[in-house]
């Protein structure tokens, strides 16, 4: 379905699995754009909108802030379903900002997927928006990382990352896989790496416990024919890892030495 998908179907954060964000239509060009006109409008909940809709089998689902997921009828504009997950009362407080934005939510069958901010993630019946299943991934409380962007699901895992967040340490800068069927986790991988690991010496002998700022925050593509995810990370220097989707060690990227997080954190989102 994610691979062969109908040209008016926009299955993904960027409609295919490389990231491209391209459409095969062509009713709509450069000579007849300037004759578009508003037929119709729905309103979204408030917060930060940075949401792509899905459009799939005359249906469009929408992630808006908050983990609030809504299902519209393409045509008419109606509300066919929403979800609204419940959310600790103190999240901002743990999580330092950016608790509302969901750029993404992903479909594999019959379900749609996302991660949530109390660091679950979660299923929903594509039909009338029930809950199917759902994983915790971390204690939101005692670990807490933060979520801008929902999956993608490659090769049948939901691949998440997420913006891992000093209080939660080194250990929640991963990269997780789960079953798309079942939810249950396949593989996590660190991206951190701890003493005497591939990359342990660009950390400049600073303490493990203290290596954070190794976020996965922004979607990742897929590449089917590979069999492997890449993914920009936001690193003290940037850089990208290319993920094997079994779940492999990925390559090492760069970091500055430790002593330098606090005054250099670039593209935390």
């Amino acid at each position: 379905m994610l691979q062969d998908r109908a040209p008016g179907d926009w299955l993904m954060w960027r409609r295919t699995l490389n990231g491209w964000g391209d459409s095969p239509l062509d009713q709509i060009d450069r000579d007849n754009v300037d004759d578009l006109r508003m037929v119709r409008t729905r309103a979204l909940a408030p917060g930060s909108q940075e949401g792509t809709l899905l459009a799939y089998g005359g249906m469009l689902y929408m992630p808006n802030p908050n983990d609030h997921l809504q299902a519209i009828d393409a045509v008419t504009g109606d509300l066919v379903w929403e979800y609204r997950r419940e959310l600790p009362d103190d999240l901002l407080e743990v999580l330092g900002g950016l608790v509302d934005v969901d750029r993404n939510v992903a479909i594999y069958g019959d379900v749609i997927i996302d991660t949530g901010n109390d660091d679950y993630v979660y299923a929903l019946d594509a039909v009338t928006g029930e809950p199917a299943w759902e994983t915790q991934i971390f204690d939101c409380e005692s670990m807490p990382t933060r979520y801008t962007s929902g999956p993608i699901v490659a090769n049948g895992k939901v691949v998440s990352g997420r913006s891992c967040r000093p209080r939660g340490g080194p250990d929640t800068c991963v990269i997780v896989a789960h079953d798309a069927t079942t939810g249950a986790e396949v593989w996590r991988t660190r991206l951190v790496p701890a003493p005497g690991e591939p990359g342990d010496e660009t950390w400049g002998g600073g303490p493990f416990e203290e290596r954070v700022h190794v976020g996965s925050w922004m979607v990742p593509s897929y590449d089917p024919l590979r069999n492997s995810c890449a993914r920009v990370l936001s690193t003290m220097e940037g850089g990208a890892r290319h993920l094997p989707a079994r779940g492999a060690v990925p390559a090492r990227a760069r970091h500055r030495p430790a002593r330098h997080r606090a005054r250099d954190l670039r593209g935390d989102r």
